[in-house]
């Protein structure tokens, strides 16, 4: 007799009446929340989240207290021959097609968390208890799910119970019985202790960068939990990191893996999580292990599994084993107390003696970006920027021979050591542990002598320093001159604001200043994105002359010699304009805007007044709000002398709108009518007047561009008869109503046709509508 299949997903539960009745599993049953705390289980316990795991083997005896039924289920399992255990990961990862999951875990359980597309089976009992006989109502229930069920039918069967153990054994028997080939049946090595299904019960993926987890190291946000090997974590590793590793070395001296939570690493970072809840509370966890997978799926488990929230928990990508993440291992220490020295103290104690300054970065980084006059070249880095190859070995041996010579103990108890490595991690604390094994004084209390240089050989004052030029500076008139030459370009470094409210024409804006001051290190965002710009257009400016414009000819022109340096400029054709933005002749010439600027300080009407010189017809069809049309072009785009007349007439007349504001020209291009503006308004004793780079030319401009009423400053009213006499230019467009000579459009008659159609609206609107 034929069966009817009964749903897939279905689970058991036995009701007192002695019937049978079947339920869906709960479809969020894959998410484990953070009140569900790992409940490790035995294949006899008793109530799931009360019990913990007992370690039970796949070969245990019997227990002589255990009943005859158990035993036959045993007995049975010993007579068949089975289908060789499968792990975890090759569970998880199964073709759906061949294969079937079952999980014989109590429904509870399988509420709880279960790997995807698994099957309920159960021969666990509701109260955590496993069946005794077939006779079971939980083991006929098992049978009647199996038997001739499609979803099993002609594919290998794996068997998920809490530890790969007798709750296996008992559904493998009783899958035989009901006609299954024994040699298709399959348990999952470990069952729901393996750490991989664990991960996998989850269904979670977070995951962060290396350059990411380097800047959190800081953080009081984030806790970076290194799994990897005691000994890896002590040669190297982030700052501020919790070693808690999942992996270790086994007797063979083999690195190998927690594969179930019932390992003994397992349990010691189990057991320390939970003693240390409050460590991990209300922050985000990144897990740093040799490559992102094994290690830091383990350990994401084991951290869930233990009262963490899951969506709290990253990795970071790539790890940190020999194929690892490069960032990640740039920025290991091998201390956490250490102490420090600024690139700028560095430079200056080079210049005058005051320190031993050593080099260990590899020969091949310090021919590339030059070294700091007065070093000690002694390499522990390999051209490959390692520390642990065969030539790296070699080179640790060489310091710790030379150095001695070159470094007398005696001298430095006057005379401290500053270490240049990359970036004042790996290579710094490892030449500091090597001097401290040949007696130097490395303490990093207030006594010890030994220093890492901050930020190493990714310090853009250090490795200005480095780079061996005097900056070649040129002076701000030769700068103003170089203006609009086609051999010259020049860089204004200074911030976007600064460039917006003032740049000499032409220059482009790369910023290497913001709010925070400039740019530090090759790893800040401007470095970066200073970097992308000047690497993008590498094919048309390394055939000119760069000059380097900042706030004063110091710092900020520094930075940007040192990033044109790392992307490979000739620094011959790079030079400094000295005192920068703050040179008398740059200052004087620094007369134009930026588009953004201007639209930023469009609202501020009482510090600044927009000046539109374009005709009467291109202001019509569009003018920023608020600005004020003074056309010098009529209708030909040309200049003629009566539009220059009548517009030093207005300024005469209403000069009192123009002192104490600071005057932004609009014309066509940013060109000849705002430098005929600009003329005529410093003739008028006008001097704080800007040019819009690009004028009405700019996209930027354009978009906000209105055609709003206009008024007429004479009358100080706008068209509906408005007063604006409180303030002549509160927001309202204005015109000169008095410039109507020459081809201007009187703007009178404008007025008088815009007036009837308002008018006409007007009545339009009191009319009543008769239905």
């Amino acid at each position: 007799m034929k069966r009817k299949l009964l749903p897939v997903f279905l689970s058991f539960a036995l009701l007192a009446n002695g019937s049978l009745t079947a339920f869906a599993a709960d479809p969020v049953a894959d998410a484990v929340t953070e009140s569900d705390v790992q409940t490790t289980v035995s294949e006899d316990q008793g109530n799931p989240e009360e019990t913990t795991q007992e370690e039970v083997s796949e070969d245990e005896a019997v227990p002589a207290n255990e009943s005859d039924a158990i035993t036959d289920f045993e007995t049975a399992y010993k007579a068949y021959t089975f289908g060789a255990n499968v792990s975890g990961p090759d569970a998880i990862s199964a073709d759906k097609n061949t294969v079937a999951v079952l999980d014989v875990r109590s429904s509870a359980n399988y509420v709880t968390s279960h790997l995807e597309g698994s099957f309920s089976t159960p021969v666990f009992n509701e109260d955590g208890s496993i069946i005794q006989t077939s006779e079971d109502a939980t083991a006929k229930a098992f049978t009647v799910t199996v038997t001739n069920n499609a979803n099993f039918q002609n594919k290998e069967l794996y068997l998920l119970c809490n530890s790969g153990a007798r709750g296996a054994r008992a559904a493998a028997v009783l899958l035989q019985r009901a006609g299954y080939d024994t040699s298709r049946i399959h348990t999952i090595t470990g069952g729901a202790t393996g750490l991989e299904v664990r991960y996998a019960f989850l269904g979670t993926n977070n995951s962060v960068t290396g350059a990411e987890a380097v800047a959190a190291v800081d953080s009081n946000d984030v806790v970076i939990v290194d799994v990897r090997t005691k000994e890896n974590f002590a040669n190297g590793h982030l700052k501020n990191s919790l070693s808690l590793p999942v992996f270790y070395l086994n007797e063979e001296g083999k690195q190998v893996v927690a594969e179930t939570n019932q390992d003994p690493y397992a349990k010691t970072f189990a057991e320390y999580v939970k003693a240390n809840r409050s460590t991990f509370s209300g922050k985000k966890v990144y897990v740093l292990c040799n490559s992102g997978q094994r290690g830091a799926r383990a350990a994401t488990a084991l951290l869930a599994d233990n009262g963490v929230d899951k969506n709290t928990i990253y990795t970071i990508t790539g790890g940190a084993g020999d194929e690892g993440d490069e960032t990640v291992k740039g920025a290991f220490v091998t201390v956490d107390g250490y102490k420090f020295v600024s690139g700028t103290d560095a430079i200056a104690a080079a210049k005058d003696g005051s320190a031993y300054i050593i080099d260990v970065r590899s020969s091949k980084a310090q021919t590339k970006t030059g070294t700091l006059k007065g070093s000690i070249s002694q390499s522990l880095f390999d051209d490959n920027n390692k520390l642990d190859t065969a030539e790296a070995e070699a080179l640790e041996k060489a310091f710790m021979e030379e150095i001695p010579q070159k470094i007398p103990q005696k001298t430095t108890e006057d005379k401290p050591i500053y270490i240049i490595c990359n970036s004042g991690a790996r290579g710094a604390q490892k030449a500091t542990l090597l001097l401290g094994k040949l007696g130097y004084n490395t303490s990093a209390k207030e006594d010890g002598k030994v220093y890492t240089i901050e930020n190493g050989a990714k310090g853009l004052e250090l490795l200005y320093a480095m780079s061996g030029t005097d900056g070649n500076a040129v002076d701000g008139k030769t700068a103003v001159a170089a203006v609009g030459k086609d051999d010259v370009v020049i860089l204004d470094v200074r911030a976007t604001g600064n460039y917006g409210s003032g740049h000499l024409k032409g220059s482009m804006s790369t910023p290497v200043f913001n709010a925070n001051g400039v740019a530090k290190t090759t790893d800040d965002q401007l470095s970066k994105d200073f970097t992308k710009y000047v690497t993008d257009n590498k094919a048309t400016l390394e055939k000119k002359d760069l000059y380097l414009l900042c706030n004063s000819g110091a710092s900020g022109a520094r930075a940007a010699t040192a990033l044109l340096k790392a992307a490979g400029y000739d620094l011959a054709k790079v030079h400094t304009i000295t005192g920068g933005a703050k040179n008398e002749d740059v200052k004087a010439a620094s007369i134009y805007v930026s588009d953004t600027h201007v639209i930023n300080k469009m609202s501020d009407t009482k510090n600044y007044l927009i000046l539109d010189v374009r005709s009467t017809e291109s202001y019509t069809k569009g003018h920023l709000k608020g600005s004020l049309s003074l056309p010098l072009f009529d209708k030909d785009n040309k200049l003629p002398d009566d539009l220059a007349k009548a517009f030093t007439e207005y300024v005469a007349a209403h000069k009192a709108d123009f002192e104490g504001k600071t005057i932004y020209v609009l014309c066509n291009s940013g060109a000849r009518g705002a430098a005929k503006a600009t003329q005529l308004l410093k003739e008028a004793g006008i001097t704080n007047v800007f040019t819009i780079e690009n004028g009405a030319k700019s996209e930027v401009i354009q978009k906000h561009f209105v055609t709003d009423p206009v008024a007429d400053p004479d009358t100080k009213k706008d068209n509906n008869g408005k007063d604006n006499n409180k303030n002549q230019n509160n927001g309202k467009t204005t015109t000169a109503a008095t410039t109507k000579t020459g081809d201007t459009a009187p703007i009178a008659s404008l007025a008088v046709a815009m007036l009837a159609a308002l008018g006409a609206i007007i009545a339009f609107g009191k009319k009543k509508i008769v239905k």
